[in-house]
């Protein structure tokens, strides 16, 4: 158990069927992007979310929060400054005992987010963040 997280470029929702039978709802993207347990981006997504919606943190859990040019622009610069204002305080299953090596290690992969994402808004694409915990 744990904190995943996921951002898609052009997501869409499919319905299939599992070899049981049962169908469900799959999400799929052109191009999608994974995280375990980043909590610094976990902390800065979820001010996003309070400040985009106004509700609770508690009401992120399993949503789509679409992002538009500045805030990607705001993430670049948090990751640019190591998320220094985005210190984690979260519980067990955000990582926030690792936070400063996860920041480090997830860093490049932060980057190519924020560069691929950026040219997916210019091209008129959809841009989601998505977290479960």
């Amino acid at each position: 158990m744990g904190l995943d997280q996921y951002a898609f470029i052009n997501p869409r929702e499919e319905q299939r069927t599992d070899s049981d039978g049962n169908t469900f709802t799959a999400k799929i993207a052109e191009k999608d992007f994974y995280w375990r347990k980043h909590s610094r981006l976990q902390t800065f997504m979820e001010k996003l979310w309070v400040d985009k919606t106004g509700k609770g943190v508690g009401e992120f859990n399993c949503e789509d929060m679409e992002l538009d040019a500045v805030d990607l622009t705001e993430l670049f610069k948090a990751v640019k400054n190591g998320y220094a204002d985005y210190h984690c305080d979260g519980g067990f299953f955000y990582g926030h005992q690792h936070q400063d090596e996860s920041a480090k290690q997830y860093h490049q992969d932060d980057l190519d987010f924020i560069e691929q994402a950026a040219i997916a808004l210019q091209n008129g694409q959809k841009v989601v963040y998505h977290c479960w915990w």
